[in-house]
């Protein structure tokens, strides 16, 4: 959950790396590039994680939220085991679902599958 004051916060983060990043970029420091891209990559993951839909907070406690993060881990944990079993079909099913305020299942090319 964040607060009006922890998004202003990020957002300035965000704007500072953004500056950072380009100053490293027009001076050819690729070590330096990697690591802001790295940071500005783990803080907007950050961001998704506290955002509900549209970037709205999410409500701590909420049933659907409750119910949302029990079935992500859940497929989570199923494709932990798959990737034993059957790692190929653990990969396409990585690729393919996709969890938040509703799941789908959305692959690149339909599947060769024969029932």
């Amino acid at each position: 959950m964040l607060d009006d004051e922890a998004k202003v916060r990020y957002r300035r983060h965000l704007d500072r790396l953004d500056e950072e990043i380009d100053r490293a970029a027009a001076r050819g420091d690729e070590a330096r590039l990697a690591a802001l891209d790295a940071e500005r990559a783990a803080l907007v993951d950050q961001l998704r994680a506290a955002a509900g839909l549209a970037g709205r907070n999410r409500r701590l406690g909420d049933d659907a939220e409750r119910a949302r993060k029990t079935v992500t881990a859940r497929i989570r944990d199923t494709l932990r085991r798959l990737d034993g079993r059957h790692p190929a079909l653990a990969a396409h099913l990585r690729d393919a679902v996709s969890t938040g305020s509703t799941c789908g299942y959305h692959p690149a090319s339909p599947p060769p599958w024969r029932l």
